[in-house]
Order: structure tokens, then sequence, then C-alpha cells
């Protein structure tokens, strides 16, 4: 459904990181002596505040097999998780090729789908990678290089999310969720940034976020510090949020590490898939 073309996080180079795969220095040398000014991520990226953001954790998706040492692909038999009816499998709906990872929803004639407490009838299979148990970081820049499909009826539903890698405030939405760049097919020009959490309301959902040609490629960010979060698009701010719950003090639920999903499924309720 959506293609990935790479997926990056990134911390501010002042910080010391605990947990990242990979850091790479602020400048790098470059061959004939000069400055350099990109590391593992690409062109290093300035704050307003003249900072740099350093890379923590990078995937270009090259080669032909998935990175298990960065993503783990969902399984609803593990993990026991649908979206929206779709099963996920491990050994389904995900591809790479050509430096793109290709996630796919399918409709199949009615089966079971396995999960560890028995199975669900569906028609569905989804497919979705994490980074739960690979990588995870609490506040920095993560951003995905995603192109959805060309489909502008209901039917698809996918994206980018950020979940915690420990429920430490207890079970959703208590230890929050951030919907970095959620799609829906039946407002196709659109994505979604989202914060869930206990006391969340609508105002915590960027509504205005029109991207336009959602099947080209797009860069989609969040900018997550400990008193709110700006959400990107290809450099563009659409929607900026502090958040203010109301079980916990904040930055609370949002102070621990997340690690980040790449999901394509099938819709519900008014994006519920037609026949077509």
């Amino acid at each position: 459904m959506s293609r990935l073309a790479h997926f990056r996080a990134r911390t501010l180079a002042a910080l010391a990181l605990t947990g990242s795969l990979c850091i790479a220095p602020a400048v790098m040398p470059a061959s004939d002596g000069a400055t350099a000014t990109y590391d593992a991520c690409g062109a290093i990226l300035v704050k307003q505040s003249g900072e740099n953001w350093s890379c923590s954790f990078v995937d270009n998706f090259s080669g032909t097999r998935l990175d298990t040492t960065k993503w783990v692909v969902q399984d609803s038999s593990v993990s026991g998780f649908m979206m929206n009816n779709a099963c996920f499998d491990a050994a389904q709906n995900h591809a790479l090729g050509g430096g793109f990872l290709k996630l796919s929803v399918t409709r199949k004639p009615a089966f079971n789908c396995d999960l560890p407490y028995g199975t669900r009838g569906t028609q569905y299979m989804g497919g979705g990678i994490s980074t739960y148990g690979k990588f995870s970081q609490a506040y920095g820049r993560f951003e995905a290089r995603i192109a959805f499909p060309g489909h502008t009826d209901a039917g698809l539903h996918g994206g980018f999310w950020m979940n915690p890698q420990n429920k430490v405030y207890g079970a959703w939405p208590a230890s929050g969720e951030i919907d970095v760049a959620e799609w829906f097919s039946g407002v196709a020009d659109h994505v979604f940034p989202t914060l869930h959490y206990t006391g969340s309301t609508s105002a915590d959902t960027g509504w205005n976020c029109v991207v336009g040609d959602v099947s080209t490629y797009h860069t989609y960010a969040v900018e997550w510090s400990r008193s709110k979060m700006d959400f990107l698009f290809d450099g563009q701010l659409c929607f900026s949020r502090s958040w203010a719950p109301t079980d916990v003090q904040a930055p609370a639920p949002f102070d621990q590490p997340f690690t980040a999903s790449l999901l394509a499924a099938a819709g519900q309720g008014t994006n519920s898939p037609t026949d077509t």
C-alpha cells in the first residue's frame, strides 16, 4: 500500500544517546579536506536555535531483505494486533527492492486470522513493520519518506505511527501514541497527525494538513521536544501541539522512549473497503 524510501531518526548533537543503533558525528570531513555537511541520515539539519540534529537511526531499505537488526515484521499470531480487521503475517505483504520498502494490503477469500488467544475471521491481510525491541528514543526528529496509493475512494488506511516501547503509564491511551502521518484513502489528499493520551481531544489532531498528491513521495516528520510536537511534511509545519494529560503531569506520557511503526491496512467505518 505505502512505499517507504527511507526512515530516519535524529537527536540533538548535544545530547548523549542511549539505546541508539548508530550515532554519526555532527560534521564529517570531506575527502578533499573541506567540511562536509552531512551525516549518516543525509544532509545535516539545523534547528532554529542553531544546533545541529545528529543521526541516531537510519534505514534506506537497500538490498532485498528487511534489516532485522532494525525492524520486526508485524505478526498478529505473536502480537495479537489487528487493524480494522486486517490480519498481519510476518511472511506476507512486505517487500524490498531498488531501495524501496513496499507494504501491501490485500483482500482474500475469507480466512481465520491466528491470534494468541484464538482466531478471528477476516478477508484482509495487511503489512507492517516496527522498531519494537530494536530501536526506541525519547525526543528528537523522526521522519519517513512515503508514497501512498493513488486510490482516492474509501478502503485503505495506513501511515507512520510511534508507540511506547514500554507502557510505563498503563494501557492505551495512558502511555501515549504519536501518529506522525495517518492516512485514509477516503480523504486521500490529507494526512492526520494526532496525539493520543488520557484526556486528549479533537484539538490533538491536525485536521488541515493538506498534502495534495500523496501518491508522490513526501517526507513526513515530527520534531518532539519536552513541551510540544511539531508535525511537518516536506519541511513545512502543518500542526503543532502541546499536550495536557489528565492523569499525569506533562511532559508525561511523552517522556519515554517510543518505537516507530509503518503500516498498511484496510479501512473501517465510512472508510471501509467497497467492491472497488
